[in-house]
């Protein structure tokens, strides 16, 4: 059971990381709301702060770790409830 919440909190985590790379690759005529942007990378904040326009190296060095460690808590948390569910009503995983 343990293996199969941090398979789920390290799925998470690659996704976030990904998402965090991905965002840097759009093209800009995609538009995207900043609200959009925080809801799914919130580690973009800390660029908005600072109204700079973050480049390569931030974003896979700093930006997209910290959002994967979002992502990660995330998803030890669904894990652990997929958990705790099976374990309450009998079910295999």
């Amino acid at each position: 059971m343990k293996s199969f919440v941090f398979r789920v909190a390290l799925t998470f985590a690659v996704l976030g990381y990904l998402i965090a790379v991905g965002l840097y690759f759009a093209p800009a005529s995609w538009h995207f709301r900043s609200g959009t942007v925080l809801t799914i990378c919130p580690p973009i904040f800390l660029t908005m702060v600072s109204m700079t326009d973050p480049s390569l190296t931030t974003v896979v060095v700093i930006l997209a770790p910290l959002n994967a460690l979002l992502y990660g808590i995330a998803g030890f948390l669904v894990g652990l409830v997929v958990k705790g569910v099976t374990l309450v009503t009998g079910t295999a995983l």
